[in-house]
């Protein structure tokens, strides 16, 4: 049996890089968001001052509690871009939730951080 810490199953699934550029937080998601992950990246992005920029481009799963959690980011009045490139996985579930009329996707992050 091995003495080192066990990384939590949610840890595991889902990883959250924050950066900040150009005034913005960009959070960069790897993994799966779903029921059980949505609510560290629902905190994480509550955490982040000012406008907050979620590159999902290496997102393998979205469920519906991962774009609720975007959408209460939104209800909150902050403001929320996606970068979802075209051929990302994300996209499918966003058209599929008709959420593309309130949160905006660009396809780059650069184009997300641009004034």
């Amino acid at each position: 049996m091995s003495d080192e810490p066990r990384t939590p199953l949610t840890e595991r699934l889902l990883d959250l890089a924050v950066e900040y550029r150009s005034g913005a937080a960009v959070v960069r998601a790897t993994g799966e968001i779903d029921l059980s992950t949505a609510p560290r990246l629902a905190e994480t992005l509550a955490d982040q001052p000012g406008t907050v920029v979620l590159d999902l481009t290496r997102v393998a799963f979205l469920s519906a509690a991962g774009v609720q959690a975007m959408l209460d980011v939104r209800a909150r009045g902050r403001e929320l871009r996606l970068v979802a490139p075209p051929g990302c996985r994300a996209n499918r579930v966003l058209d599929l939730a008709g959420v593309t009329s309130v949160l905006t996707r660009y396809e780059s992050v650069c184009d997300a951080v641009a004034p």
